[in-house]
């Protein structure tokens, strides 16, 4: 709901403080006092268009703040934390607007800069504005189909089902739009290129985890020969006729052989010696021990050579790095299997599409049973809330075409238009062309009386919506406003002293004079001062007796009735 409104420099507002209550607040005051200024202000909060020519003379812009409440529950919530406007659902959430005499507008919502196309979003989940002159969102046939569908409280599944069906139409009809254009595009040269890049792939064997197989593999022999042509060379010059074993043998011999030496002197030569001797027979015993364990198959090592060079041929002809070529591989081998059996999974799409779009069909035409009862409910609902209203030989009508080839939605293939005719005999034809400014009005708050139970909107706002009527019927309409403020932020701009009786708020919009400036302003009235209010609408400006005590009786029946209500409600 509204709970605070401040504007600066508007019209001819100079500064303006409202706090609404959440009930039912009533305007009323002088004809040009300023009301339809109000109602322009908050047009603005909620994302109306600028309009420069109502920035107040001899400023040089205009300001608005508004404080909101909504209910935790409530859906614009989701929508502002899914635009990064709120962390969580608060206890409030402001909007501020400046509207420029120069340059752009400066826009707000809990102090984060918006476009004006969010704003207008964000409004259409606080207020709706409902009046002769007003911008009536509920001539769409968008909104419309909401308010019926909200009649209606279809089973979610119904919606699912169309949404869902129509989800695999658009799914299929993608599938098969790149299924053609890929098909379109892969033939010819580069049809001929993928099938000799996969046949050179193939010709080696390729299969997935080949190429890691391979240079594991190339490695592992590559060692093993090159390991065993070490160690054989090794061994040879060790063992070999006048090898290193045998002269060291004989370097042992001719030492121990020698007589004619200084023994004593020789003693550590001879140690290394023979040291050297027992090492590298120890050496030739290792070598014996470790040979076999090389001495293996190595005749795979040209294949795999091969192989490794015809993959650095597809990778330097094609620009791949060779470690991607296992990607490459499973790439190309794709495209041409698509190639292969694409006129068989292009057939196969096309009998899905015709299956979703079929399923589609039937499961909105079963939407469309649904509305067109919940329509003819509706119409008698709010055809009985008419006579009161003083629209009494008027009936509404609502109309449900189903309408195959407008453009799909997940609402289905309906278009609902609310008609009414305003006498018997009349053809029915759309409210916005059948009502006037008044009955309009009228309408819409019977429209809104009957779907008060599950209306979201959290702020309604009614711009004279008694205009000529009087007496029982305009007390009907109060009630009726009263009712809806039951549940429902309401603000009515009225002249009617029925009424403007039901509030629970009254304001007093004035007007005054200073110099060469005109000045509105607007104040909370007490109970004695909205008794002389409603004296006044009942009789003029002179106040008598009988005028305040009819105010007073008015009063005391809204009360009464408001009593009422509530008990009703809590019994």
């Amino acid at each position: 709901m509204l709970r605070r409104l401040q504007v600066e420099q508007f019209v001819i507002i100079d500064k303006l403080d409202l706090t609404f209550e959440d009930r039912l607040t009533i305007f009323t005051g002088e004809t040009g006092a300023g009301k339809s200024i109000i109602l322009g202000a908050l047009g603005l909060i909620l994302g109306d268009p600028p309009n420069k020519e109502s920035i107040r003379q001899g400023a040089k812009q205009s300001v608005f703040d508004a404080t909101l409440i909504p209910p935790k529950d409530h859906p614009v919530w989701p929508f502002l934390i899914e635009k990064g406007l709120a962390k969580e659902a608060q206890d409030e959430f402001v909007i501020h607007r400046v509207m420029k005499l120069e340059g752009d507008d400066e826009i707000k919502v809990n102090g984060k800069d918006v476009k004006l196309k969010l704003l207008e979003k964000i409004g259409t989940f606080l207020v709706e504005i409902h009046g002769q002159f007003a911008n009536q969102s509920l001539l769409g046939p968008a909104n419309q189909l909401h308010l019926l569908d909200l009649s209606g409280a279809f089973p979610q599944e119904v919606f699912d089902n169309v949404a869902n069906a129509l989800s695999d139409v658009h799914r299929y009809t993608k599938e098969l739009e790149e299924e053609k254009l890929f098909l379109a595009k892969h033939k010819g040269l580069i049809l001929k290129h993928i099938e000799e890049v996969v046949g050179k792939f193939e010709s080696i064997g390729m299969k997935e985890g080949f190429i890691e197989e391979v240079k594991s593999e190339y490695s592992r022999l590559l060692i093993a020969k090159d390991t065993s042509e070490a160690l054989q060379s090794i061994l040879g010059r060790l063992i070999a006729t006048g090898g290193i074993v045998q002269g060291l043998a004989g370097c042992c011999s001719t030492l121990d052989n020698q007589k004619n030496i200084e023994a004593e002197k020789m003693v550590k030569l001879s140690k290394h010696l023979k040291d050297s001797v027992d090492s590298t027979r120890a050496a030739v015993a290792e070598l014996n021990h470790v040979s076999p364990e090389y001495e293996i198959d190595t005749k795979p090592l040209k294949r795999y050579k091969d192989i490794l060079n015809v993959l650095k041929d597809i990778s330097q002809a094609n620009k791949i790095k060779f470690d991607d070529l296992a990607a490459y591989w499973d790439e190309m081998y794709g495209k041409l299997q698509r190639v292969r059996n694409g006129r068989e999974r292009i057939a196969e799409i096309e009998k899905s599409l015709i299956e979703s779009k079929q399923s589609y069909r039937e499961h909105a035409h079963v939407l469309t049973g649904k509305r067109i009862e919940a329509g003819e409910a509706l119409g008698k609902a709010i055809t009985a809330e008419f006579a009161p209203l003083m629209l009494n030989k008027a009936q509404f009508e609502v109309v449900v075409e189903e309408k195959p080839e407008m453009e799909w939605t997940p609402l289905g293939f309906n278009e609902v238009t609310f008609t009414a005719r305003m006498n018997p005999g009349m053809p029915f034809s759309p409210i916005s062309e059948t009502a006037s400014g008044g009955e309009l009005a009228r309408m819409i708050l019977a429209l809104k009386v009957v779907l008060q139970e599950v209306q979201t909107t959290s702020t309604l706002v009614f711009d004279e919506v008694d205009t000529g009527i009087g007496g029982k019927a305009a007390a009907a309409v109060g009630e009726r406003i009263a009712l809806l403020a039951e549940s429902t932020q309401v603000l009515v701009i009225t002249h009617s002293p029925q009424v403007a009786s039901r509030g629970d708020q009254h304001l007093h919009i004035s007007k005054r004079v200073e110099g060469d400036k005109t000045i509105s302003s607007v104040r909370e009235l007490s109970m004695e001062e909205r008794i002389d209010e409603i004296s006044r609408m009942l009789a003029g400006d002179k106040l008598t007796e009988e005028s305040q005590a009819a105010a007073q009786s008015l009063i005391n029946e809204a009360k009464a009735a408001a009593d009422a209500r509530r008990q009703k409600v809590n019994a």
